[in-house]
């Protein structure tokens, strides 16, 4: 008789029966063909983990949880994790051997339809969803290794309880990672393929561990000898385990950073409490954005009368000595209506409602289109200045939205920075521009870049016809940065150097050498542009209109040829960045 099986009456109104961990000989033999048998790379196997990747990436696209749910619920990918945790216990290495492979066709294969489906979708922004799985801290670990535990712990059953590995994938969430990976490489987003595979590799390392520990407590035991197979099993375990660490340190650090996110929001919530909750008033909402020292905070407040500007002050005040003089307070207030309203004040609301039959109700002015795109796209210029502070980037000029048939809203913006901007930070301004218009919103634009290497200046007194040899070192240097990156392009501009006798030089002097000098450093004509200020050229229209004519030879027609002054002239080389 079976060691589990209930002697007939043993259990009349028992609400609990001790049962070992420990399986026999047969169950352990059964249970290891049967994770044999599961591992295959069958045809229906590779059939659900390719459906299970495509689903998961649509439902990341589509921000849609249900569908992601449903992907992880088709995933097959536990049977070879627990087939590599059986090796990593027992020391077999053919079976070890054969669960790398197993794994790594499918890790692979998962992210590389997933990165030619995404490329081929016309959906390319990064949703919540995705962006969730790019930042993995130390509780994801901790899901995955109790997930492992549980998931093993259901394989001592009986067959029905392999029913309970779907829920454990949904735990650990073994293929979105993946999805996300394929997403992050299509759209060349660098961080957070990095980061959703760190997930993935975090999640396989822990279960694959705690699964090796519920073999060993079943009784599991390594293929050597006695003495030997401890031996090597413990170094096996140890070197896991030493992985195991080595992932938790940036895994201990993003959720210290989440910790202090939340401790954070707490202090700014009770300071903001202390100063408009009262009995007439509360803070609806709350949000912030902190980059270095500076903090900004966005209070909306609910109040039956107005606070007035001093009282603001004075919280913005008790915001700063909590968190540093680069604190600045915004508040949204929202009048309300507390408890009823008089008779006096109903007549005046009965009124409104009913279209003025009391009392006329004032026409109002028509309808003016100008006005309201001008106000519109002034709000849009607004939200961007506030989204954009402390993150580096400033706006640069106006911006535009370009309407279509389907979402999203395309925005375009100029902005100027030290450094360029990447496609995770265009996701993630995106992401947050469309929270806060509450509408799908895609940012486009170009980006005048100032920082060291980007810009440059040459002044060329009359006197010299060539380049020094300094000056050609720092335009090879420009040159080389510009054509490492196809998103860069650079714009030159030459102008008299100061003020004297002004005559007209066409076409413009130095140009062939800059041009050699460019074209050794690998810069084509394509990625600069050589012009005069419109202003100078007008003016040089007019002094030689011939030479207003003439054909630049790089990428266009100059407007004119410039005045070039006693002193000489100077250029001005500035690199933009389009996004």
């Amino acid at each position: 008789m079976d060691e589990r099986t209930p002697q007939p009456g043993r259990l009349n109104g028992a609400v609990y029966a001790w049962e070992r961990i420990t399986l026999s000989a047969r169950k352990r033999d059964e249970l290891y063909e049967s994770i044999l048998e599961s591992s295959l790379l069958k045809t229906e196997y590779l059939a659900m983990l390719a459906l299970a990747g495509l689903i998961a990436l649509f439902g990341l696209l589509q921000n849609s949880v249900a569908v992601i749910i449903g992907a992880m619920l088709i995933s097959p990918l536990m049977n070879p994790i627990l087939s590599a945790a059986l090796a990593l216990l027992l020391g077999d290495g053919s079976l070890g051997r054969k669960s790398a492979v197993i794994l790594g066709l499918s890790v692979g294969g998962v992210i590389a339809i997933t990165c030619v489906v995404a490329w081929l979708s016309p959906l390319k922004q990064a949703t919540p969803e995705i962006l969730a799985r790019t930042n993995p801290n130390l509780l994801d670990l901790f899901i995955a290794f109790l997930s492992g535990l549980a998931g093993t712990l259901a394989l001592r059953g009986s067959s029905a309880s392999l029913t309970i590995i779907p829920g454990v994938a949904i735990a650990v969430a073994v293929v979105p990672p993946l999805a996300v990976v394929g997403y992050g490489l299509s759209t060349r987003q660098w961080s957070l393929a990095g980061g959703a595979f760190l997930l993935f590799v975090t999640n396989l390392v822990s279960i694959i561990i705690s699964a090796a520990l519920v073999f060993r407590l079943m009784g599991f035991r390594p293929h050597e000898e006695a003495k030997e197979g401890r031996s090597n099993l413990v170094y096996r375990m140890a070197l896991s385990a030493g992985i195991l660490i080595v992932l938790s340190i940036p895994l201990l650090q993003t959720l210290r950073q989440a910790v202090g996110q939340i401790a954070l929001r707490g202090e700014i919530e009770g300071t903001l409490n202390a100063a408009f909750r009262t009995s007439h008033s509360s803070v609806s909402e709350m949000s912030f954005t902190q980059a270095g020292r500076a903090l900004r905070v966005h209070a909306t407040l609910r109040t039956t009368r107005y606070f007035e500007t001093q009282q603001i002050n004075v919280a913005e005040n008790s915001l700063r000595r909590r968190f540093g003089p680069d604190t600045k307070l915004e508040t949204d207030q929202i009048l309300v209506t507390q408890g009823g309203i008089s008779p006096e004040e109903a007549a005046r609301t009965g009124n409104a409602v009913s279209g003025g039959v009391v009392r006329p109700v004032p026409k109002e002015p028509p309808f003016s289109f100008e006005l309201a795109s001008g106000q519109i796209l002034a709000d849009l210029q607004k939200q961007l200045d506030e989204m954009l502070t402390g993150t580096g980037f400033q706006r640069a000029g106006g911006a535009s939205v370009e309407l279509s048939a389907a979402p999203p809203l395309s925005v375009n913006v100029r902005l100027a920075s030290a450094e360029p901007i990447d496609t995770q930070t265009v996701a993630l301004l995106s992401s947050q521009l469309s929270s806060r218009l509450s509408a799908a919103v895609q940012l486009h634009g170009q980006v005048r870049l100032s920082g060291p290497g980007y810009e440059s200046t040459v002044e060329i007194p009359e006197s010299r016809r060539g380049l020094a040899l300094e000056e050609r070192q720092k335009l090879a240097q420009l040159a080389k940065l510009v054509a490492q990156r196809p998103d860069l392009q650079l714009d030159i501009t030459y102008l008299p150097s100061s003020a004297g006798a002004a005559k007209t030089v066409s076409p413009p002097l130095l140009l062939p050498e800059i041009q050699r000098v460019f074209s050794a450093a690998g810069l084509k004509p394509s990625r600069w542009n050589i012009h005069a200020p419109s202003e100078t050229a007008s003016a040089s229209a007019e002094a030689a209109p011939s030479a207003a004519s003439a054909a630049n030879p790089t990428t266009g027609s100059a407007a004119g040829a410039p005045k070039v002054l006693g002193a000489g002239v100077r250029y001005e080389f500035q690199t933009y960045q389009t996004f």
